[in-house]
């Protein structure tokens, strides 16, 4: 009977990885399960990570805001263990990662891979603050925000007293500086909010007009670079620390610039061929500004840009990191 009992031990002991149990990871989105982010980046990324972490670990999405449909607190299902990871943007919680704001200023990103590798070789280098509590899988940006509208524009003067939806307190200044007047509201409210008449426009890239089908109530789309939006997916670093070794392993090989990367890539594509898409259609008009008319725009902006610069002690280290990393990524480094 010892001798049965000493083989079993020693049978358990020299079980594999991948004969254990896994630990389960549960990963929340808002988005719709179908969006081109969820679905094509998201999703597909969680099922790599199941499989390549030698059976130590399982990630589960739940898409559609199942564990928590409101986008301005996907943050918090992370903090208050409901998600171990979420799909969120840092512009949610105004004053808490403020760095990031960086990247919603105009005219200094136009796609989400000179974006997402800028950020997230800053994220490397210790140059963000306020991710100490963190594990950051992914860190990056959008492409550029365009402006969706229910009117024309063709300058400046057309967004004067226009009611103008943003996704952070700094898009909001920059509306401002327009003589816009900005409205925060979550994701999922945009849409409804252009066809009732309670804005008149949004500031989005064009995933998220795919998404929530923002061409099928706003008819007017200026394609001109304003500003962009920091996203990320975090858990918490005590987490992520508690994680078997394997299962580490596998998030930092896929994660950091290799996720940021394959998201650029999708969300691109998606962004370009929905641009497009609409371009093409005989009820929406997409206006893509001349140099010139351009220029305009960035006189306009200027002074908001100056003002972050100078607004906190570490602005201009950041802006002038961020303008490096960009200038890098763009020279194909």
């Amino acid at each position: 009977m010892k001798a049965l009992v000493r083989a079993l031990l020693a049978a358990a002991l020299a079980m594999p990885a991948a004969a254990q149990q896994p630990v389960k990871l549960k990963f929340a989105s808002f988005e719709p399960p179908q969006a081109p982010i969820t679905g094509k980046v998201l999703t597909p990324w969680a099922q790599d990570m199941s499989k390549a972490s030698n059976g130590t670990l399982e990630i589960e999405m739940f898409a559609g805001g199942q564990l928590g449909r409101n986008p301005l607190q996907q943050l918090k299902l992370v903090e208050d263990g409901i998600a171990d990871l979420t799909w969120t943007v840092p512009g949610y919680t105004p004053g808490r990662f403020d760095d990031v704001e960086v990247t919603e200023l105009p005219f200094l990103v136009r796609t989400a891979r000179e974006g997402s590798l800028a950020l997230t070789r800053m994220y490397q280098k210790g140059q963000l603050a306020g991710f100490d509590d963190f594990k950051l899988l992914l860190i990056g940006t959008v492409p550029a925000n365009n402006i969706h509208s229910t009117f024309p524009i063709t300058s400046v003067a057309d967004l004067k007293g226009k009611r103008i939806r943003t996704g952070s307190s700094q898009l909001a200044k920059l509306v401002e500086s327009l003589g816009a007047a900005p409205v925060q509201l979550g994701a999922p409210q945009v849409a409804e909010s252009l066809a009732k008449g309670v804005i008149d426009g949004t500031l989005n890239e064009w995933n998220f007009v795919a998404t929530f089908k923002l061409d099928q109530v706003a008819s007017h789309h200026f394609a001109l670079p304003m500003g962009t939006v920091a996203v990320m997916v975090p858990m918490l670093k005590s987490k992520y620390d508690a994680l078997p070794r394997a299962a580490k392993a596998a998030l930092d090989r896929y994660s950091g610039e290799a996720l940021a990367a394959r998201f650029a890539e999708v969300v691109d594509g998606v962004n370009d061929a929905t641009r497009e898409r609409v371009a093409k259609s005989p009820r929406n008009k997409v206006v893509f500004p001349s140099a010139a008319e351009e220029e305009q725009w960035r006189k306009a902006t200027q002074a908001l840009v100056d003002n972050w610069r100078k607004a906190r002690a570490r602005n201009e280290a950041i802006y002038s990191a961020f303008v490096q990393e960009v200038a890098a990524v763009r020279a194909g480094k």
